[in-house]
């Protein structure tokens, strides 16, 4: 800064208020506590020598910051010197006032007085031997006191900690390290907090508390700043940049108390700032406050933790890697947290209860599939195929051998030369289309429509194309058998095996009709199985070309299977997903029973059936179907949509609770 010669600069102000105000610390902490200690009526002497010493050192302290005010930039060297006459008059009354407690024959007493004094003698004997004029050089400066080096004091007192609030057991005592250069600075707080009941260590410099911080855990830092080698700025730095410490709370106790060094540690992290002298009284506040804040900061990384174990739990229930109990400690908790872990453990059980279930059920429907495999007959073919192996149809594909035929078209295995992967192309009867121009138009739109539903359980649906006048779709090829196969071979399956059928084909009718679409012909033939028991429902999109108004053709074929549709698609009424429920209904009937729940000789009499007439109910038919069962699968065939369930969702979730 600049100014006169004789003018101190700020850092020598600085320096100064600090080397004047550490004696008046020291004096007033022992002071303090020592008066604690005088209130029996036989002390009263002591007491009364105290108490004045204490209001001189006060009236000292007063006179300070009258004179040197925090934030004056134009203190003259003179007026420096001044104030060290003035408090000779300060001084000389703790010494006297403390003279006679020198006789006493409490020898800790006395050693505490001593401390009194000596501090008393340095008080203002400092002057301005170090202060700096303005655009001149610090001149050396004598030390307050010895710094002290060696091994830090050990914790003080194991006295039980203050209670807090919300404990419902005894606490263990507060860890407190101070860190301050000056002995007698260490010794009154630590014999302060001791008193309080906090356990207390104490570090001699910056290093020794580092290295003290590294190797025990500690719940509030009392830190210095004034101190040689690592100040208190480096150290609260490096306190509040480690992982390890920065949750650790730091209150800076110095006698610099310009707001320049408050600010610089309130930024760097410290959680409060205290000058020195302080009050014994607020200094018991702010560290209580500081303490309940890290307890309540500990509880909730605590919480925390506990709660990502939950969240890890959840990961392994999704893995399938979750062991039941293994949040018994968590579920053994009175709180929220408690109760969401025992939920948690129930539901996680629940749900390997019902893994474990359908596994099984899946399990048999393999065995159904193995024993079926060798007697399978191969799918239908066309009569005459329209391609020939081979060919390369459509500029892209090379037929690589018929699949098998049916109402709406002829299925081939071919190589799509472009991706590099086997398709099923399905070329469809043109007597589907008609002579209807906007038929195709139609197609395309449901084939895109089919193209938005992608789950393990749907045969994919590729692209739709015209190659020579034909309409053809492709889409993913599934090596298995149809449902149809394995009902020719086993006559009729297993309730497992129908329940691990029937759940599968229920999730892939629901994630369909999500997107806006309905199959309109769900029957075994239009079910494949892999080898691993993965059901794939394949035609999405397709039957939608066959309504009510084209089951019966010309030639008397019948298109879309009636045995299979619902009453309001038969009578062309509006349909929704709930038609392809009843659907559903008659497969699982048929796999249950071996046979549908309606036949007869021709088509115009099938359909009266399924107009009007019951079906008999499964476990009737097969008294290995659970009873429970057999009513779902009548509600599935209700005449009345509204009767079935809601939704395929809805299904889901019955089959699934089945036994």
């Amino acid at each position: 800064m600049t100014g006169s010669a004789d003018t101190l600069t700020a850092q020598a102000l600085s320096a100064l208020r600090h080397d004047l105000r550490t004696p008046i610390n020291q004096i007033i902490g022992y002071c303090e506590m020592l008066l604690e200690d005088a209130a029996a009526a036989e002390l009263a002497s002591r007491r009364r020598a105290l108490e004045e010493a204490l209001a001189a050192v006060r009236d000292a302290l007063t006179t300070i910051d009258r004179a040197l005010p925090s934030g004056r930039d134009d203190v003259r060297t003179t007026e420096a010197e001044a104030l060290t006459d003035t408090l000779r008059v300060p001084r000389e009354k703790i010494l006297q006032a403390t003279d006679a407690l020198l006789s006493d024959a409490d020898r800790a007493f006395v050693a505490d007085v001593r401390k009194i004094r000596s501090a008393a003698e340095r008080l203002g004997l400092t002057g301005t031997a170090g202060a700096t004029p303005a655009g001149g050089t610090p001149k050396p400066q004598p030390p307050t006191a010895k710094p002290q080096t060696g091994t830090p004091s050990h914790p003080a007192s194991t006295h039980p900690a203050p209670s807090q609030s919300g404990a419902s057991t005894p606490a263990a005592p507060a860890r407190i390290l101070v860190v301050d250069d000056i002995e007698d600075n260490r010794a009154v707080l630590e014999r302060r907090l001791a008193r309080q009941g906090y356990a207390v260590t104490c570090a001699a410099s910056g290093g020794a508390a580092l290295a003290l911080l590294a190797a025990t855990p500690f719940d509030l830092v009392l830190l210095d700043v004034m101190m040689p080698e690592l100040d208190g700025f480096a150290v609260l730095e490096r306190i509040k940049g480690a992982e390890e410490t920065r949750g650790i709370p730091v209150i800076m106790i110095s006698a610099l108390d310009d707001m320049a060094s408050v600010v610089r540690c309130i930024e760097r992290g410290a959680e409060d700032y205290l000058p020195k002298p302080f009050d014994p009284v607020l200094l018991k506040a702010r560290i209580g406050a500081s303490l309940e804040k890290k307890r309540l900061r500990d509880r909730e990384l605590a919480y925390l933790k506990e709660v990502e174990r939950v969240i890890a739990a959840a990961r392994a229930v999704e893995g399938g890697e979750y062991r039941t109990g293994a949040l018994a400690d968590l579920a053994s908790r009175a709180d929220e947290l408690g109760r969401l872990a025992r939920v948690f453990d129930g539901m996680a059980a629940g749900v390997k209860a019902r893994e474990d279930r359908l596994q099984g059920r899946l399990d048999e429907l393999r065995r159904e599939i193995a024993a079926a495999r060798p007697a399978a007959a191969p799918a239908e073919a066309a009569a005459a195929t329209a391609l020939q192996a081979g060919q390369l149809f459509a500029g892209r594909y090379e037929i690589v051998r018929p699949l098998g035929a049916g109402g709406m078209g002829a299925v081939y295995l071919a190589r799509d030369r472009e991706l590099g992967e086997d398709v099923a192309v399905k070329m469809l009867h043109a007597e589907l289309l008609g002579t209807d121009e906007t038929a195709t138009e139609r197609l395309k739109a449901e084939t895109r429509l089919a193209r938005k539903i992608s789950h393990r359980n749907v045969v994919r649906t590729h692209d739709f194309g015209v190659c020579d006048g034909a309409c053809y779709v492709t889409m993913e090829y599934v090596e298995g058998m149809t449902v149809r196969q394995l009902l020719e071979t086993r006559g009729r399956l297993g309730v497992s095996a129908v329940l691990a059928l029937g759940s599968q084909l229920a999730e892939a009718l629901d994630v369909a009709h999500r997107q806006g679409v309905v199959h309109r012909d769900i029957k075994p033939q239009n079910l494949l199985l892999d080898a691993e028991g993965v059901l794939k429902v394949m035609d999405f999109g397709v039957a939608r070309l066959v309504e009510h108004t084209t089951v019966l053709t010309q030639a008397g074929m019948v298109v879309g299977t009636p045995a299979y549709m619902s009453p309001e698609q038969l009578l062309a009424e509006d349909v929704d997903g709930r038609s392809d429920l009843y659907s559903a209904g008659v497969v699982l009937y048929e796999c249950l029973t071996g046979r549908l729940p309606f036949e007869a000789h021709s088509p115009i009499s099938l359909i009266a059936k399924l107009l009007h007439d019951e079906a008999e109910a499964p476990a009737a038919l097969n008294a290995d179907v659970p009873l429970p069962l057999s009513a779902l699968v009548l509600r599935l065939l209700a005449k009345k949509a509204d009767e079935r369930p809601r939704s395929a969702a809805e299904l889901s979730g019955l089959l699934a609770q089945l036994g």
